[in-house]
């Protein structure tokens, strides 16, 4: 047996963790990042654990042990990597609290170069969002315009562009493009193992969720197909896996069940061309 504090003890906690989370098992999740805690691990690592302890208790609805376990990080492990991902979850906190204010003073702390080259989409979009519910439609705009200009691929842009962005949707001149609105997200790119029906008529999936991890997606997939989604499957990208539903011959269709799997899983799944 690997002694306590060994390499092999805080990996295997952290994947468990990981399997938890996406399962939503987030009591147990905690419970395995905590373990892993308690190991010997560098910087980046226990404030990785800290970030996936806090968005845990935030799902459970514990605000304020999620803010602890966020603030951690800002406090302890500023240097790390995950520095950025700590401001977004102090962000979202304090955005379900109705704390518009503290909510974007986090969300603009989060955006350093790199984030912003790697998650800048996701930053706008939320502040975009808090802007709005603080009654500033000109600074909701200028945020979604640049969404659109600076990151067109995005699943953010798409949502502008489908009109279930914040205010500047409307405003907006490319949100009636439909060669963008059909544009996937990076990461997500369409595999060639992917058939269509025998003809040229585009086709339509859900996406749910995207992982590094095979297993974890195979996971995921066989517990949606579990939940009456039997359509459910993997598919491989180039920097990782996507859990996918269908195909549908409509995009009506499509976003009828993704609309179901949101109620399900409590995500953000959209609609995707094939």
């Amino acid at each position: 047996m690997a002694a306590a504090g060994s390499p092999f003890v805080f990996a295997g906690e952290m994947d468990n963790g990981e399997s938890f989370f996406l399962q939503k098992q987030y009591t147990r999740a905690v419970e395995c990042y905590r373990k892993a805690l308690d190991s010997k691990l560098n910087d980046n690592n226990r404030a990785l654990c800290w970030l996936m302890v806090g968005r845990s208790y935030a799902q459970l609805g514990h605000y304020e042990d999620a803010r602890i376990s966020f603030m951690n990080i800002v406090n302890l492990y500023s240097k790390t990597d995950w520095l950025p991902e700590a401001y977004i979850g102090l962000g979202d906190i304090n955005f379900k609290a109705k704390k518009y204010s503290e909510a974007l003073k986090h969300y603009r702390n989060s955006q350093t170069a790199t984030f912003m080259n790697r998650s800048g989409s996701r930053v706008l979009y939320k502040i975009a969002k808090t802007q709005k519910n603080l009654g500033n439609k000109k600074e909701a705009a200028d945020c979604e315009n640049r969404i659109l200009k600076e990151y067109p691929r995005s699943l953010e842009a798409r949502l502008i562009m489908k009109g279930s962005g914040s205010s500047a949707s409307s405003a907006s001149a490319p949100a009636k493009n439909p060669t963008q609105a059909s544009s996937q997200s990076s990461g997500t790119k369409t595999s060639p193992a992917v058939k269509s029906s025998g003809n040229s008529k585009t086709q339509f999936a859900v996406q749910v969720s995207y992982t590094a991890k095979q297993d974890l997606a195979n996971n995921y997939a066989a517990q949606l197909k579990k939940k009456g989604f039997a359509k459910a499957y993997v598919r491989k990208g180039t920097k990782g896996y996507s859990v996918l539903i269908g195909n549908y011959a409509t995009k009506s269709e499509a976003q009828s069940v993704c609309d179901k799997v949101r109620k399900s899983e409590k995500n953000d799944s959209y609609v995707i061309s094939l």
